[in-house]
């Protein structure tokens, strides 16, 4: 299984897997995957075997810690010189989950971050993969003020320095 960085090629696959994996009303748009990839490429990454994309993580970097901006889920309200990545999508394809890709993926991000000197990595996730975030390092912040697709989220944050 090889972790490596997205490539235009990759974005039907990628798109795919975020479709699969989050209900509608709270996966990205595939103008916001392309937005991501042009502008964040380095924090995106994809888990591919055989020839074909099975995970994918993205991120974009911030100039503050709001993660209740609704814009920066799609293509507003990133800063590519901010201090802070925020993590967008960490998802596998279903015939791989329960491998480890998860932690791969993020790994990688986490790397990416730390190499660029960035703050610190946030991210919002549903309260039953605060546990996996937690082994990862991050500490649990609060409840989230973002109703992104009428689900509760959950601020978390690993700091770089």
């Amino acid at each position: 299984m090889l972790i490596r960085q997205a490539l235009p090629a990759d974005m039907a696959e990628a798109y795919a897997i975020e479709a699969i994996s989050y209900p509608p009303e709270t996966a990205a748009s595939r103008e916001a995957f392309d937005y991501r990839l042009q502008t964040f490429g380095r924090y995106f990454k994809v888990a591919e075997h055989n020839g074909q994309v099975v995970g994918i993580a993205n991120a974009v970097r911030l100039s503050h810690e709001n993660l209740a901006d609704e814009k920066m889920k799609q293509t507003g309200a990133s800063d590519p010189e901010g201090q802070f990545l925020c993590v967008l999508t960490v998802a596998v394809h279903p015939d791989y989950r329960g491998s480890g890709l998860g932690v791969r993926l993020m790994s990688a991000l986490l790397k990416q971050a730390e190499e660029d000197r960035l703050e610190a990595v946030l991210l919002l996730c549903e309260k039953h993969l605060i546990s996996f975030y937690e082994r990862l390092g991050f500490q649990y912040i609060r409840s989230s003020a973002s109703e992104h697709g009428g689900i509760p989220w959950h601020e978390m944050k690993r700091d770089c320095r």
